[in-house]
């Protein structure tokens, strides 16, 4: 009898698809990059918080009702950033669910790139589509603000370049927290927390150089939560001490910058 369950046993590891040991191939996450971007761009979680941007900032500041076309452009444009803030924590938390979601993970296991693949196709699409678009957005924001009479003084590149960088980590976060929590469920709660726990206004993604913010500090804030995130996200394909490590020290540089960007009076 423990013959014969040796005997299944070893049959059922000869029968087992080993995991990939090497480094996910360039080829390989350039091509999943290329269809998350088109397919988080294109999502709706991400149109339609968009147009929810657009929708509250008409709201509260009555586009149309005067100042003229430059003031009301610039309001716009706020919209359309402040939505696609929201959008990136939703839609890079839909794309890293999709294969969990698409029952394709077993189609995913079976291929003979590492399991990292995944993950960082799905990081590369949101540098691709959603870092690019913002970049975009960004630019042609700070332009419209500079020639804005009552908003040009708070118009500096310092705001054009911590837009895709705070994009960037909020798309982060969402990829980080639904490797862990695989449910859609999960962008959502990120960005009620931010907003009902007042979350947003202790360490703010955007701020102006007028508010005193440290700007060296504000930006090697949003650098280490990029990092932080994309290694914890990693940790969930592989544990290893590199990835623990790569993590917990972003985390911890993160945690010091934003205690030093902090202005000597407050936010």
């Amino acid at each position: 009898m423990a013959v014969s369950l040796r005997a299944m046993v070893d049959d059922v590891r000869a029968s087992t698809i080993p995991t990939s040991s090497s480094l996910p191939r360039g080829r390989v996450v350039l091509a999943i990059a290329r269809i998350e971007a088109w397919q988080m761009l294109r999502h709706p979680s991400f149109l339609l918080t968009i147009a929810f941007g657009l929708l509250l900032f008409r709201g509260a500041i009555g586009i149309g009702s005067g100042g003229g076309s430059m003031l009301n452009l610039a309001w716009l444009f706020g919209g359309v950033a402040v939505g696609s803030l929201i959008g990136a924590v939703l839609t890079s938390n839909v794309a890293a669910l999709r294969g969990r979601r698409d029952h394709l993970l077993e189609l995913f296991g079976s291929l003979p790139s590492p399991p990292e693949a995944r993950t960082a196709g799905v990081l590369a699409g949101i540098v691709l589509g959603l870092g690019s678009l913002s970049v975009v957005i960004g630019a042609l924001a700070w332009l419209v603000i500079e020639r804005t009479v009552n908003m040009a003084a708070g118009a500096d590149l310092f705001l054009a370049v911590q837009y895709p960088l705070s994009l960037l980590a909020l798309a982060s976060l969402g990829v980080a927290v639904a490797r862990w929590i695989p449910s859609v469920l999960g962008g959502p709660l990120v960005v009620i927390a931010h907003v009902f726990t007042g979350l947003i206004w202790v360490v703010p993604w955007i701020a102006t150089t007028e508010s005193g913010i440290g700007v060296a500090w504000h930006l090697l804030y949003l650098m280490a939560v990029i990092a932080a995130f994309s290694a914890i996200a990693f940790l969930r394909d592989r544990r290893t001490v590199v990835r623990g490590a790569v993590a917990a020290t972003m985390f911890a540089v993160a945690v010091l910058a934003a205690v030093q960007q902090t202005p000597p009076g407050g936010y």
